[in-house]
């Protein structure tokens, strides 16, 4: 890899896999609790404190235990942090056009300099995936942490530690450099393509002990 931060999913991600169902402030129906599983993860490997226990096997931990109320208080964070910039860019970024010079495609590669100036200072970088346009798509919209990329002619490959994806190293986003095209996640055989993303603003916090 041309940008490593040193972080794997296999050795730095949650054991368990991103199947929690839950209302946010009771009204937002939320795509599980994947900004909390990205910012408790990137809070442990900040700090140079390995998940453990609970948080490392492959069974999801009851919603009344430490870990579950830890990735929830994160999980809110990942929304509200930063007077809630991540939930504003959120919704900015489901309503940009498609195919537009002002659109998606061009935002997203100029946060693509962003996250090089991240992954090159060995920070990895929480991304919010942007799935469709309008409204009806933003609970349908993600979160993955951005470890590392490596340079190819006419695109870049990120590699991302995805919450619904646990313990895979091979998860990765193909992002053409031309704006007009879909990014691309690969793991496995299997392709899930998005609209585009941005690098989410990020304040760490102690992790569990």
């Amino acid at each position: 890899m041309e940008l490593d931060t040193g972080f794997r999913p296999s050795d730095d991600g949650f054991g368990f896999a991103n199947t929690w169902h839950d209302m946010l402030f009771g009204v937002i129906a939320s795509r599980g609790r994947c900004g909390g599983m990205v910012f408790a993860a990137l809070d442990a490997f900040a700090a140079g404190v390995p998940l453990h226990g609970v948080a490392r096997q492959p069974v999801r931990p009851g919603h009344d235990s430490a870990v579950a109320r830890w990735v929830w208080r994160r999980q809110v964070d990942s929304v509200l942090t930063h007077g809630g910039t991540n939930l504003i860019r959120f919704a900015r970024f489901t309503y940009l056009p498609t195919s537009h010079e002002l659109g998606i495609g061009p935002a997203t590669r100029r946060d693509l300099v962003r996250l090089f100036d991240l992954l090159r200072s060995g920070r990895p970088a929480p991304l919010g995936m942007v799935s469709g346009l309008g409204l009806p798509h933003m609970a349908r919209n993600h979160q993955v942490l951005a470890y590392a990329a490596e340079f190819g002619d006419d695109d870049v490959a990120v590699r991302v530690y995805d919450p619904n994806l646990p313990r895979r190293d091979d998860v990765t986003l193909e992002v053409p450099f031309d704006p007009a095209a879909p990014v691309v996640e690969r793991w496995a055989k299997r392709r899930k393509p998005w609209r585009g993303f941005f690098v989410e603003d990020y304040r760490p916090k102690p992790p569990l002990r």
